[in-house]
């Protein structure tokens, strides 16, 4: 009678054991943001290079400044960041803050935005993408 008692206490007790390794909570790490599939990260040197660069500056550049808007490599930041948009009366990028950024709502195509989504005709950023911009923005918009 002792054996079998003996047996079911071991049996419990591997059970018991395997349980707990296998569901024991783990702490909590912080998401690592990840790029992409285009390869955008959120920062305004990739934004420049995968945003700005192919899809702005034809509109907002060097010989076309829609919206007195300069957005070419060396421009972009002084010109958006903490920047009072002509259209409205909220800041192009206003740092920590991407919902209250003009520059989201054109690209979002929000509601009582002046003029038409952005970029212009499309093609339109990718969600992915706008929430990357976005990560940038609430990091507080440096210029990196």
């Amino acid at each position: 009678m002792r054996t079998n008692s003996g047996s079911a206490l071991l049996l419990l007790l591997a059970v018991g054991v395997a349980a707990c390794g296998s569901d024991s909570p783990t702490a909590p790490t912080a998401p690592t943001p990840t790029p992409t599939p285009g390869g955008l990260t959120a920062t305004l040197s990739s934004i420049q290079s995968e945003v700005l660069n192919p899809s702005c500056i034809s509109h907002h550049g060097d010989h076309a400044t829609e919206a007195d808007l300069d957005l070419r490599e060396g421009q972009a930041f002084s010109n958006l960041v903490n920047r009072q948009s002509i259209q409205v009366p909220l800041d192009l990028v206003e740092p920590n803050d991407a919902e209250n950024s003009y520059l989201i709502h054109k690209l979002d195509g929000r509601a009582g935005m002046v003029g038409d989504r952005m970029p212009v005709g499309g093609p339109f950023l990718s969600q992915a993408d706008i929430d990357v911009i976005k990560q940038w923005i609430n990091a507080g918009a440096a210029n990196n």
